[in-house]
Protein backbone atom coordinates (compact mmCIF):
# COMPACT_ATOMS: atom_id res chain seq x y z
CA UNK A 1 0.00 0.00 0.00
CA UNK A 2 1.36 3.27 -0.73
CA UNK A 3 0.21 6.39 1.60
CA UNK A 4 -0.19 9.92 0.37
CA UNK A 5 -0.91 13.07 2.47
CA UNK A 6 -3.48 14.87 0.57
CA UNK A 7 -4.92 18.26 1.03
CA UNK A 8 -8.95 17.47 0.64
CA UNK A 9 -10.96 20.62 0.82
CA UNK A 10 -14.07 19.61 2.80
CA UNK A 11 -15.75 21.78 5.11
CA UNK A 12 -12.40 23.60 5.57
CA UNK A 13 -10.74 20.19 6.94
CA UNK A 14 -7.55 17.97 5.71
CA UNK A 15 -8.37 14.72 4.86
CA UNK A 16 -5.85 11.97 4.82
CA UNK A 17 -6.01 9.67 1.29
CA UNK A 18 -5.11 6.18 0.84
CA UNK A 19 -3.85 5.20 -2.45
CA UNK A 20 -4.20 1.03 -3.37
CA UNK A 21 -3.71 -0.32 -6.52
CA UNK A 22 -4.04 3.40 -7.53
CA UNK A 23 -7.63 3.84 -6.33
CA UNK A 24 -8.05 6.76 -3.98
CA UNK A 25 -9.58 5.95 -1.06
CA UNK A 26 -10.88 8.59 1.43
CA UNK A 27 -10.91 8.18 4.98
CA UNK A 28 -14.29 5.92 5.85
CA UNK A 29 -13.20 3.85 2.87
CA UNK A 30 -9.44 3.40 4.23
CA UNK A 31 -10.74 2.57 8.02
CA UNK A 32 -11.14 -1.03 7.05
CA UNK A 33 -7.41 -0.96 5.30
CA UNK A 34 -6.67 0.33 8.62
CA UNK A 35 -7.77 -2.12 11.20
CA UNK A 36 -7.75 -5.11 8.02
CA UNK A 37 -3.85 -4.91 7.62
CA UNK A 38 -2.61 -8.21 6.49
CA UNK A 39 0.41 -7.62 5.76
CA UNK A 40 1.16 -10.06 8.15
CA UNK A 41 -1.82 -11.99 8.27
CA UNK A 42 -3.69 -13.22 11.64
CA UNK A 43 -6.57 -14.35 12.58
CA UNK A 44 -9.83 -11.91 13.02
CA UNK A 45 -8.90 -10.45 16.92
CA UNK A 46 -12.12 -8.56 17.76
CA UNK A 47 -15.66 -7.62 16.12
CA UNK A 48 -14.43 -4.54 14.77
CA UNK A 49 -11.44 -6.67 12.36
CA UNK A 50 -14.47 -9.22 12.25
CA UNK A 51 -17.05 -6.66 10.89
CA UNK A 52 -14.48 -4.48 8.64
CA UNK A 53 -13.67 -8.38 7.63
CA UNK A 54 -17.84 -8.75 6.45
CA UNK A 55 -18.19 -5.52 4.95
CA UNK A 56 -15.07 -6.43 2.44
CA UNK A 57 -16.74 -9.89 1.58
CA UNK A 58 -19.83 -7.90 1.14
CA UNK A 59 -17.84 -5.98 -1.61
CA UNK A 60 -15.60 -8.68 -2.91
CA UNK A 61 -18.68 -10.77 -3.31
CA UNK A 62 -20.38 -7.59 -5.73
CA UNK A 63 -17.37 -7.51 -7.78
CA UNK A 64 -17.59 -11.11 -9.19
CA UNK A 65 -14.32 -12.30 -9.22
CA UNK A 66 -12.94 -14.82 -10.68
CA UNK A 67 -11.25 -17.88 -9.29
CA UNK A 68 -7.28 -17.35 -9.60
CA UNK A 69 -7.60 -13.21 -9.08
CA UNK A 70 -6.36 -12.01 -6.30
CA UNK A 71 -9.37 -10.27 -4.92
CA UNK A 72 -10.81 -14.54 -5.21
CA UNK A 73 -7.92 -15.28 -3.77
CA UNK A 74 -8.28 -12.62 -0.95
CA UNK A 75 -12.38 -13.34 -0.95
CA UNK A 76 -11.59 -17.25 0.20
CA UNK A 77 -9.20 -15.94 2.55
CA UNK A 78 -11.35 -13.66 4.37
CA UNK A 79 -14.19 -16.15 4.20
CA UNK A 80 -11.76 -18.23 6.43
CA UNK A 81 -11.37 -16.21 8.74
CA UNK A 82 -14.31 -15.29 9.37
CA UNK A 83 -15.51 -18.57 9.24
CA UNK A 84 -13.01 -19.36 12.51
CA UNK A 85 -14.02 -16.64 14.25
CA UNK A 86 -17.75 -17.25 14.08
CA UNK A 87 -16.62 -20.81 15.05
CA UNK A 88 -15.21 -19.31 18.43
CA UNK A 89 -16.83 -16.43 19.15
CA UNK A 90 -20.92 -16.88 17.86
CA UNK A 91 -23.55 -18.94 19.50
CA UNK A 92 -24.59 -21.93 18.13
CA UNK A 93 -28.22 -22.15 17.48
CA UNK A 94 -29.85 -25.28 18.68
CA UNK A 95 -30.89 -27.86 15.41
CA UNK A 96 -34.65 -27.31 15.38
CA UNK A 97 -36.16 -30.33 16.14
CA UNK A 98 -37.99 -32.73 12.72
CA UNK A 99 -41.25 -31.58 14.64
CA UNK A 100 -40.50 -27.24 14.29
CA UNK A 101 -39.11 -28.27 10.38
CA UNK A 102 -42.63 -29.79 9.22
CA UNK A 103 -44.80 -27.13 11.08
CA UNK A 104 -42.42 -24.55 9.64
CA UNK A 105 -43.07 -26.32 5.74
CA UNK A 106 -46.68 -26.42 5.97
CA UNK A 107 -46.94 -23.28 7.25
CA UNK A 108 -44.65 -22.09 3.96
CA UNK A 109 -46.90 -24.14 1.67
CA UNK A 110 -50.00 -22.86 3.59
CA UNK A 111 -50.95 -26.35 4.28
CA UNK A 112 -52.48 -28.07 7.63
CA UNK A 113 -52.07 -30.83 9.54
CA UNK A 114 -55.14 -32.22 8.81
CA UNK A 115 -53.09 -32.58 5.39
CA UNK A 116 -50.25 -33.90 7.32
CA UNK A 117 -52.60 -36.43 8.21
CA UNK A 118 -53.58 -37.94 5.34
CA UNK A 119 -49.66 -38.49 4.64
CA UNK A 120 -48.56 -40.39 7.88
CA UNK A 121 -51.05 -42.33 7.89
CA UNK A 122 -54.08 -41.07 10.57
CA UNK A 123 -54.42 -38.06 12.73
CA UNK A 124 -53.41 -40.25 15.42
CA UNK A 125 -49.95 -40.87 14.45
CA UNK A 126 -49.52 -37.15 13.59
CA UNK A 127 -50.38 -35.94 16.90
CA UNK A 128 -48.05 -38.30 18.55
CA UNK A 129 -45.40 -37.29 16.27
CA UNK A 130 -46.20 -33.40 16.94
CA UNK A 131 -45.81 -34.26 20.93
CA UNK A 132 -42.83 -36.19 20.55
CA UNK A 133 -43.91 -39.57 21.64
CA UNK A 134 -43.60 -40.92 17.90
CA UNK A 135 -40.66 -40.63 16.08
CA UNK A 136 -41.59 -40.69 12.12
CA UNK A 137 -40.70 -44.31 10.36
CA UNK A 138 -38.75 -44.31 7.51
CA UNK A 139 -41.48 -44.60 5.36
CA UNK A 140 -42.97 -41.92 6.42
CA UNK A 141 -39.70 -39.47 5.90
CA UNK A 142 -39.66 -40.50 2.67
CA UNK A 143 -43.43 -39.30 2.68
CA UNK A 144 -42.45 -35.73 3.89
CA UNK A 145 -39.10 -35.77 2.08
CA UNK A 146 -41.81 -35.72 -1.70
CA UNK A 147 -44.32 -33.94 -0.77
CA UNK A 148 -42.85 -30.94 1.67
CA UNK A 149 -39.18 -30.87 0.22
CA UNK A 150 -37.76 -31.67 3.70
CA UNK A 151 -34.28 -33.07 3.54
CA UNK A 152 -34.71 -36.11 5.38
CA UNK A 153 -31.60 -35.60 7.89
CA UNK A 154 -33.50 -32.75 9.17
CA UNK A 155 -36.52 -35.32 10.00
CA UNK A 156 -34.29 -38.22 11.69
CA UNK A 157 -34.09 -37.35 15.75
CA UNK A 158 -30.79 -38.69 17.26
Amino acid sequence: MIWEESMFAMSSHTQNILVVRGKALYKKEYLMADILDFTKPHVLRNEAEYDCAIAEIDTLLDTDSQPGTEAYERLEFLSVLVQAYEDIHLPVYEQSTPQEVVDFMLEQKELSRADLAKWLGNSRQTAEFFEGTRPLSIEQIGVLRAHLGIPADLLIEV
